[in-house]
């Protein structure tokens, strides 16, 4: 070996010393300069969206606590498997986080044959923002005016009644399959390009029944053009606090929610997770409380290693029930 190989292969050695002394040391002197520039956050999603606003109020936080810009850019496409893509093959430095969410992180891993990344283990999951119901809501000229009389009709006349959401794969499509179910009924899923036009048509009487967010149809309920049934979550939902759970009307352990949280890329070094996770639940648990609460959301803020094993349940159990459905993308 000459003496100019040896050299840069010594310098080589040393670039790799370096590297490893800064990613891979938890408390390395590095981390009490983070964030030393601006941070961005990737929605996988258009903008305007629920996730977008939820990644828009997050960033302005973090902003005011970190004194950096930070960025939400919108990276849409294959039900948010692009953005997600582009995220998890970022350097884990800090500065490039994402919006993770229900659909991204855990339902897609079902309803894909195949899928660019592992929503598990290509991410540190950092902390969850907000959770929500889903609800199922009706016509009002609809005749069942409880959710035991909606399954009493579909069991009487199995495939007769459909049911709108915002789409295959949607929260609230994957929401209602899991109570189909478990409660042995046949409901025919009409999917559109979003809640919008899922909603318009059912307040329309072209389709009966409506699954979605539980708060995109509260203006609908209130001035009584949609009757609320049921919600999905395992606890009521503050903006309907006398409406029943399914798990209430004797399913038990039926949860099916949407959700959102902060992600980063795998292998983000632990002190900037733990960093990261402070600042989020400071947020969503101080000035954003009210704001989430108020769409009928309950506060995230929990630990990475509480996040991620809430993930990776969450993979497991939509896996089971998009594979049982038939539910299946291409």
């Amino acid at each position: 070996m000459t003496e100019i190989s040896k050299w840069r292969s010594l310098n080589r050695l040393l670039a790799m010393a370096a590297l490893c002394a800064t990613f891979c040391s938890g408390d390395g002197a590095w981390a009490q300069n983070y964030p030393s520039r601006g941070i961005t956050i990737v929605v996988p999603f258009p903008a305007g969206g629920t996730s977008d606003t939820m990644a828009r109020l997050v960033a302005q936080e973090l902003n005011k606590s970190f004194g950096q810009p930070v960025v939400v850019e919108n990276r849409a496409g294959a039900n948010g498997n692009i953005g997600s893509t582009a995220v998890a093959r970022a350097t884990p430095d800090g500065y490039t986080l994402m919006l993770s969410g229900v659909g991204t992180h855990a339902i897609n891993a079902g309803i894909y044959r195949k899928m660019p990344i592992d929503p598990v283990k290509d991410f540190t999951h950092i902390s969850l923002i907000a959770s929500g119901a889903n609800a199922i809501a009706v016509n009002p000229g609809f005749p069942a005016k409880t959710l035991k009389g909606l399954i009493d009709l579909a069991k009487k006349d199995p495939g007769k009644y459909n049911y709108a959401s915002s789409g295959i794969g949607s929260s609230g499509n994957m929401a209602m399959e899991l109570f189909k179910q478990r409660a042995g009924i046949k409901i025919d899923h009409i999917p559109y390009k979003g809640g919008a036009p899922a909603t318009t048509d059912v307040l329309g009487g072209q389709v009966p029944i409506l699954v979605t967010n539980a708060d995109a149809v509260l203006p609908y309920v209130q001035s009584g053009e949609l009757r609320i049934l049921a919600v999905t979550s395992r606890e009521r939902n503050a903006l309907y606090p006398d409406t029943p759970t399914i798990a209430e009307l004797g399913y038990e352990g039926l949860n099916a929610i949407s959700w959102t949280g902060i992600s980063a890329p795998a292998n983000l070094p632990k002190t900037l997770a733990t960093i990261l996770q402070q600042e989020i639940a400071k947020a969503v648990n101080g000035p954003l409380k009210g704001k989430l609460e108020a769409l009928g959301l309950v506060p995230g803020g929990n630990t990475p290693e509480e996040f991620t094993e809430f993930v990776a349940a969450e993979v497991t159990k939509w896996s089971a029930v998009a594979n049982s459905a038939g539910v299946i993308v291409e």
